[in-house]
């Protein structure tokens, strides 16, 4: 592979990934294989400690891989997917141990106090991240569409790509005239940095889905987040969701004023 690797036009495996990834997805991703594309089939990666770092360079290297199978008619990505699991190496964090720590050491209480102390726009886009259960690619498509897809105080987004699928997220009326502008990528993980919030952003995501499902229910909670979502289910949800409105907006109250 290091051979392969030398050869490489990196220009035209940048173009690969921005025509096959998100944007910001593509830009990381290019930049940890770059970075880190001499770590394939090295006992340094055997290891490193398993970590978000770590998995960022899983996901460079896989993508490099499959794009030199691609270019070269060569088999390096099952080469290279074979070999992590010969090693044991995990594509995934201990789940179960950070939502330990989560549940804990996070309190919603403290989130919204670091929130609260945000530049005034990236507040207002943070509580929208928290209350909606979007993930932060989403969150920012819809902060930035709200006007044209938000009807009656729901947000119906309905989008299905890959393994991950967006449904349709409340709107809390004590955001809603406050969205009348933009957020950037850039902008939004330079301000919601964890050392700002006590957590990363994307863990707003799961404090969300606990606080609904907890609270109001737990099948509509998995709905809003996501995880179903066929035709039928939208027709019997979303009905479910005009039920739940009132009682969702009491819910986040507290949390908004």
């Amino acid at each position: 592979m290091a051979d392969a690797t030398k050869a490489l036009d990196w220009e035209e495996y940048r173009k690969w990934l921005f025509n096959n990834k998100s944007e910001i997805h593509a830009k990381y991703t290019f930049k940890s294989s770059k970075k880190n594309h001499h770590l394939a089939f090295s006992h340094e990666l055997v290891t490193m400690p398993q970590s978000r770092k770590k998995l960022d360079v899983l996901k460079g290297l896989a993508n490099l891989t499959r794009f030199l199978d691609i270019k070269n008619d060569t088999e390096f990505h099952d080469e290279f997917t074979k070999w992590l699991k010969k090693k044991e190496i995990k594509w995934r964090l201990n789940v179960n141990s950070k939502n330990y720590w989560m549940a804990n050491n996070v309190s919603i209480e403290k989130i919204v106090e670091n929130i609260r102390k945000l530049p005034e726009k990236y507040h207002i886009f943070g509580l929208f991240v928290l209350v909606s259960g979007l993930r932060t690619s989403e969150a920012i498509d819809a902060f930035n569409n709200h006007d044209k897809i938000c009807r009656d105080g729901i947000l119906e987004i309905f989008t299905d790509r890959n393994t991950k699928k967006t449904n349709a997220v409340y709107c809390h009326p004590l955001l809603h005239d406050k969205i009348n502008f933009k957020v950037s990528n850039t902008g939004v993980y330079r301000n919601l940095k964890s050392k700002h919030l006590g957590c990363e952003i994307r863990y707003l995501r799961k404090l969300n889905y606990t606080i609904v499902a907890t609270k109001i229910d737990p099948l509509m909670a998995e709905f809003c987040q996501g995880r179903r979502g066929n035709l039928s289910q939208r027709h019997y949800f979303l009905p479910i969701m005009s039920n739940n409105q009132k009682k969702w907006n009491e819910l986040w109250n507290k949390t908004l004023i």
